[in-house]
């Protein structure tokens, strides 16, 4: 049977794991502001759909 690790090597690995994720988020974000934003919606210059009501009561129009 395998030998449990002492605590220090698992406090170790978890400290390194926290600074590890810490140091890849504050690497990837974007550099500076002049950088376009991201767009949820299009910025088309189109109207956008309206719906209309069908003609005829009961009937589906799509």
């Amino acid at each position: 049977m395998n030998e449990p690790l002492p605590d220090r090597v698992v406090v170790a690995v978890i400290a390194l794991t926290v600074v590890l994720v810490f140091a890849l988020a504050f690497t990837l974000k974007p550099g500076s502001n002049q950088e376009r934003p991201f767009l949820w919606r299009d910025s088309s210059p189109l109207p956008s759909a309206q719906v209309i009501a069908p003609m005829h009561r009961g009937t589906l129009a799509i």
